[in-house]
């Protein structure tokens, strides 16, 4: 029926998407309540309790739509085409058009609390209510104006707990003039992380059940949490955890709990005031008291625009207070503003060196929300010294916040006034050329980093060439991954703004660079973000291939086996599109992976033939290694461990072709011992995996040395040496749960549950089977499902 069916391929918004649904409907022929009466069919078969209205049908089909239920796009294009993998393009359509504000989800979670105690001033009486209702209440909720100090104050506050524990701060971007307010499952993504949580397992858990794992986590733990700068109580909510002493800052009232402290914070009292002022001024003061008074009053008293008047009466000493009010009053006037606050920040701006002013209005451009100095110098255009200088200046006069990391940050409403001012000052040529600066440093260096990360993957030293060198280098694979880890908000949040604003080459380039840390480090929601924009940006067949490719990738490390087998279709059609015949070759290899893991084995093996006469053709060793052992696996599946053996030698000679310790050896290793194991030729099979574990952990290559000591665990069971067999199996799930993949963590918990029942172990047994067999249903890989349960079974009839 699926023939000539209408596809969601090109559409770029949701209303493109809803007319092509509405397309697909009248190709089909069939009425509406036919529809809605196979897709509620379909959902129950499935056991899944929501199920939708006819109307709730009816209007998602209807024109119009500016949002659609992605569940239900994907549901009544099953019932249509009655094809999972066709369905599953409709998904990565919905992602695809949905990704162009995906930047929601790049959130910064940090886990220590700001505070500068040496420059804080006042609210004594306030903060020592704020710490006495903590202690009570949990949960101290804070609202005031713009600038007022909200941030200062509840970093005051944390700083005072005794014995804290764990400390956690996100600004939620509630009222950012360039990005969306932060999703709330992606903070709880950071705290979990922060907590030891792997990705593997935070992706696998909705909105609730991450917040009430973050709150089991947190119990009986001494912990503060500051969430600055929210949007709403929708977003709160869900990041509260009862036994956390929580403060929360915002511009609006929230009503988040009926048992909270509120806090509405007021601007200084002139006494504050006047120590601030004093400050600066020093001595100073007591020659002109009512011109620091009336200074005070022209920017009502607000802690920002006092600060940032405070820098500049400190950078100019030879003006008097009357001189530095009387300038203020004649800013005031000339931009007609009543509150004075833009007019201190204005003139904190002017009395920079006109090289400091230039950086500020070129940080404002930042997509980002934090930076340092390697940034700063980019997207200056300048080298580290001066622009090291610069931010100093900036610090002095107030208008950047620096944090004991040595990174910066800009204000809100500092940043409108430096975006302003760069838009009346420098042409649309010189902000362009600041953020190629930038983009070009982030290239660079991320290239450079993801090297250090995976220094045996020829795909990044190939991307490191074609970037060029970056001025910083990083001395092993932590080095650059305490790189990666530190800037990635701010990669994906440059490479989602430069897909928008010329730049989508970027955009690209980094999914193709940050593909393989995203995965191994289970960044799956960044990944997918990523790589969705990638492809919705990509100006060729050939990238577009590349980024389906990657996208595809993610999607089988996730056991999302439909989708990811419908995005290596996309890849494969458009490196056919492009004669890209490596890419063709990598295409078929990658749809059969996704054949042989949802058991069409027939298919997997004939699409790795195909790609391995291709691979052959182009001379890819590493290709017609990998085909080889794409047809060896579905003949083990079949019951013919023979066949698979001699492909397996196959292509472990082919891998040693490559040179001397490879990832490819290590694998095609494995591989042959998989197939000594099947013939029950035991010793050989030994021999082969340990082979294979020394030379991946002499590569550092993580995921062959999980699956060796997996495999080595089995042996060692059939040999009765329960107890090592154990220890290994530990090694091997540990592993697989820190790589995040699902499918191979199912694979390690099966056997893992074959050992433990073989030490008696029965109840532990039955644990691991059933969390693999939830796992397998959930992916959908029906072959580790009948293990799971032939397991359960025999391990019930135990008991």
């Amino acid at each position: 029926m699926e023939a000539g069916a209408p596809s969601p391929g090109g559409v770029r918004t949701v209303g493109e998407l809803g007319a092509r649904l509405r397309e697909l409907q009248v190709w089909s022929g069939l009425s509406y309540r036919e529809i809605h009466r196979r897709v509620v069919r379909s959902r129950q078969e499935r056991g899944i309790a929501e199920l939708p209205a006819f109307n709730t049908t009816y209007r998602c089909l209807s024109p119009g739509r500016t949002r659609l239920d992605v569940e239900l796009v994907v549901d009544i294009a099953r019932a249509v085409l009655g094809n999972e993998s066709r369905a599953a393009e409709w998904r990565q359509a919905h992602q695809v058009v949905s990704g162009l504000a995906a930047d929601a989800s790049v959130v910064h979670v940090a886990d220590r609390v700001e505070s500068d105690e040496f420059s804080f001033i006042g609210r004594s009486s306030t903060i020592a209510a704020a710490l006495a209702a903590l202690e009570t209440h949990h949960l101290v909720l804070i609202d005031g104006m713009p600038g007022v100090g909200k941030t200062s104050l509840a970093g005051r506050v944390a700083s005072q707990v005794p014995d804290v524990e764990l400390q956690f701060s996100v600004n939620l971007r509630g009222y950012d003039p360039a990005r969306p307010p932060a999703d709330p499952g992606a903070v709880l993504d950071g705290f979990l992380r922060r907590l030891g949580v792997p990705g593997s397992r935070i992706h696998g858990l909705d909105l609730s059940a991450r917040s009430g794992l973050f709150s089991e986590l947190v119990a009986g733990r001494r912990t503060v949490v500051l969430l600055d700068n929210a949007a709403s109580d929708d977003q709160v909510q869900p990041l509260l955890a009862d036994s956390a002493l929580t403060l929360v800052t915002s511009r609006r009232r929230l009503t988040a709990s009926p048992d909270a402290y509120r806090i509405n914070l007021e601007v200084f009292e002139p006494s504050e005031s006047a120590v601030l002022i004093r400050r600066a001024a020093g001595a100073a003061v007591d020659d002109e008291p009512e011109a620091a008074v009336q200074i005070a009053e022209l920017v009502g008293h607000l802690p920002l625009a006092l600060a940032a008047l405070a820098g500049r009466i400190k950078a100019q000493p030879e003006w008097t207070l009357g001189d530095h009010l009387e300038r203020l009053q004649e800013h005031t006037a000339r931009l007609r503003l009543d509150d004075g606050v833009a007019a201190s920040l204005s003139l904190s701006y002017q009395a920079l060196p006109i090289q400091t002013r230039r950086l500020l209005r070129l940080l404002a451009l930042h997509p980002g929300r934090d930076f340092d100095v390697y940034a700063a110098a980019a997207l200056a255009g300048t080298d580290r010294e001066s622009a090291q200088q610069h931010l100093a200046n900036l610090v002095q006069m107030n208008l950047l916040e620096e944090h004991g990391s040595g990174r910066y940050e800009l204000h809100d409403l500092v940043r409108l006034l430096a975006s302003d001012q760069s838009r009346d000052e420098d042409p649309a040529s010189v902000r362009r050329a600041a953020l190629d600066g930038l983009f070009d440093y982030y290239r660079k260096t991320l290239a450079t980093a993801a090297t250090a990360y995976a220094p045996h993957d020829q795909a990044r030293i190939e991307l490191t060439e074609r970037a060029g060198l970056s001025e910083r280098q990083f001395a092993d694979r932590d080095d650059g991954r305490a790189w990666l880890d530190l800037e990635r908000p701010n990669l994906i949040a440059t490479a989602l703004y430069a897909a928008d604003h010329g730049r989508p080459e970027y955009a690209t380039a980094l999914s193709a660079m940050l593909m393989y840390y995203l995965g191994t480090a289970s960044l799956f929601t960044g990944a997918e973000v990523l790589h969705l924009t990638a492809i919705r940006c990509a100006r060729s067949n050939y990238e577009r291939g590349r980024s389906y490719n990657n996208l595809g990738a993610l999607y089988w490390r996730l056991g999302r086996y439909a989708d990811g087998r419908a995005a290596y279709q996309h890849a494969l059609d458009y490196a056919r599109l492009a004669g890209n015949r490596v890419g063709e070759a990598s295409g078929l290899s990658n749809v059969a992976l996704g054949h042989y893991r949802l058991g069409d084995y027939e298919a997997a093996i004939a699409c790795q033939r195909e790609a391995f006469l291709l691979f052959d053709a182009e001379g890819n060793l590493s290709g017609m290694t990998s085909a080889l052992s794409g047809q060896g696996w579905p003949e083990l599946r079949r019951g013919r461990p023979e066949v698979a053996l001699k492909l397996f030698e196959e292509g472990l000679a082919i891998s040693r072709k490559l040179g001397s310790e490879t990832f490819e050896e290590a694998f095609a290793l494995n591989n042959v011992a998989a197939a000594h194991e099947a013939l029950g030729r035991l010793d050989e099979a030994w021999q082969g995996y340990e082979q294979s574990l020394e030379l991946a952990r002499r590569l550092s290559f993580v995921n062959s040395e999980c699956d060796s000591l997996n495999s080595l665990g089995r042996l060692q069971v059939a040999a009765g040496r329960i107890d090592e067999a154990l220890a290994l199996h530990q090694q091997a799930l540990d592993m697989a749960v820190r790589l995040g993949s699902r499918p191979f963590t199912i694979e390690v918990r099966n056997d893992y549950g074959h050992a433990l029942s073989a030490a008696g172990r029965v109840a532990e047994a039955i644990v691991q089977h059933r969390i693999a067999l939830e796992d397998a249903e959930r992916i959908e890989d029906r072959y580790e499902q009948d293990r799971a349960s032939a397991a359960l079974s025999a391990s019930h009839e135990l008991t």
